[in-house]
């Protein structure tokens, strides 16, 4: 996802997918993520200005909002940011409160456990990949052909069937618009429909993938993955 598009075309729709994920773990979680995801989902609601990426208010009126004592509001904020959540942009000066970012692919990142339960349209924005009513039916199956009609039988198209026949949904959902752009010195190069997508991918799965490539062929030891 590109954060950019909380400003373009459809930005309110990015925006409602933001606090949804936000929204899923504050309803999921009953711990410390629970609890800050419902307060920070409450300050972007309130105070969060998109077009700059940041929020900038003061403790007083935080703890106002979230109905908790100043030493409360300045702890929670400091979990955020040792969760990635949030980071400050400009510290408090006289006259003037802090300026805070929020990292929302971190955010995404965090709650993506939760997606399923959301349902597939949202996971679909949020991957960059077209809607599948149920990826693991038989006319959701990825022929993985070329042009010719021919089954593709280079390292990647035989990794991308096995991957498939594991995990129909997980390779629907992560690896299926995945591309080859490149190979040599024992690196397959790949290439993602988002920056959001490949550093997931390659965060996650690049184990999964090279035991796949291995099977395939041998002599591809590393990958990368790129948008």
């Amino acid at each position: 996802m590109q954060i950019a598009n909380t400003l373009g075309p459809g930005a309110s729709t990015v925006k409602y997918d933001i606090l949804t994920a936000l929204l899923a773990i504050a309803a999921q979680d009953g711990g410390t993520p629970g609890r800050l995801a419902l307060r920070l989902s409450l300050l972007m609601t309130a105070r969060y200005n998109w077009r700059q990426a940041c929020f900038t208010t003061g403790q007083r009126e935080i703890a106002r909002m979230w109905n908790v004592t100043e030493r409360t509001a300045k702890r929670d904020l400091a979990q955020m940011r040792g969760m990635g959540w949030i980071s400050v942009l400009r510290p408090a000066a006289r006259g003037r409160v802090a300026s805070h970012a929020v990292h929302i692919e971190r955010i995404l990142i965090d709650s993506m456990p939760r997606w399923p339960s959301i349902g597939p349209d949202f996971t679909a924005r949020l991957t960059g990949r077209p809607e599948t009513p149920d990826v693991r039916s038989a006319d959701n199956v990825v022929p993985l052909h070329r042009a010719d009609g021919d089954t593709d039988a280079s390292p990647w198209g035989q990794a991308a069937r096995v991957l498939q026949g594991q995990d129909a949904a997980l390779f629907q959902a992560w690896f299926a618009r995945l591309r080859v752009v490149g190979q040599g010195d024992g690196t397959l190069h790949l290439m993602a429909p988002s920056a959001f997508v490949a550093r997931y991918v390659e965060t996650h799965f690049a184990g999964l993938l090279l035991a796949a490539l291995a099977r395939a062929d041998g002599g591809v030891k590393a990958l990368t993955i790129s948008a």
